[in-house]
């Protein structure tokens, strides 16, 4: 997602709490790269921590794949930690079970749909049905960068790579710095299989929070005012000091009345 996606999450945080968001390469009106693999994604993160952070007290945060690549940073990368003071992973990837799914229905339903807006974006399509952000939720200004963003077919040719790239990240195994993960109540798919991962992951820390949002989806995370600043909360909140409670089992699509999981499936 463009890093405008952020706004409402920046603009929810305390006035002494600076922040630098930014684009992954070749994404929005960033220089592209032609390097696979997560050091390069490493050199990026160091190097704007070091232009524009430098000495202070850092929170990692990301949303999506971005919610590895701070964790993967801060556990893989040689010293990152050290002044790092939590790590927040919004409704993030767990690249082992992305690899698990590798040929499965939602494999091929995910590069498909990346292919199509692919399509769309070069048939100048995307401009009047985006992929994201339907309900321009944003400032006019933030939601005709986002339609830009989106009706570049650059944009869609980048996700497939770094999706098929990501199925080669290594999993994470621990944490040494407190770890919150967020995640949206409703998925594409399984919602009980897809908070068990999410808490999964809230176990690779030893001082870790694992919070879901009621009525967010993934990208409501971020695009919802309302959700948007349950997130900031999170992130200029204290970190945790202690290993995350167990979260209360939520109802998944098997658990759903026939009617109402097929009526769900039209509208999606």
């Amino acid at each position: 997602m463009p890093h405008e996606y952020w706004d409402w999450v920046c603009g929810a945080l305390p006035a002494d709490m600076g922040y630098v968001r930014f684009n992954a390469p070749g994404y929005g009106l960033s220089t592209p790269s032609t390097r696979y693999g997560l050091e390069r994604h490493f050199a990026l993160l160091q190097e704007l921590r070091e232009t524009y952070a430098a000495g202070l007290p850092l929170v990692l945060a990301g949303h999506s794949l971005g919610g590895y690549f701070v964790a993967a940073y801060a556990s893989l990368h040689p010293g990152a930690a050290e002044g790092v003071s939590a790590v927040v992973m919004v409704d993030a990837t767990d690249v082992a079970h992305l690899r698990s799914s590798r040929r499965s229905e939602v494999d091929r339903w995910s590069q498909q749909s990346m292919l199509m807006e692919r399509v769309y974006a070069l048939a100048g399509l995307s401009v009047f049905r985006p992929a994201l952000n339907k309900n321009k939720t944003y400032r006019p200004d933030i939601n005709r960068s986002s339609t830009a963003f989106l009706a570049e077919p650059r944009t869609w040719a980048l996700a497939y790579r770094d999706y098929l790239d990501a199925m080669t990240y290594p999993a994470l195994t621990g944490l040494d710095v407190p770890l919150s993960v967020i995640t949206a109540e409703n998925n594409h798919g399984d919602n009980a299989a897809h908070h068990a991962v999410q808490a999964k992951m809230a176990a690779l820390a030893k001082s870790s929070r694992h919070r879901i949002i009621d009525g967010a989806d993934h990208e409501s995370l971020l695009t919802v005012q309302a959700h948007a600043e349950q997130v900031a909360a999170v992130i200029a909140g204290d970190p945790p000091t202690g290993p995350a409670a167990p979260q209360p089992r939520r109802r998944s699509a098997a658990d759903r009345p026939a009617a109402k999981t097929a009526a769900g499936a039209k509208r999606s």
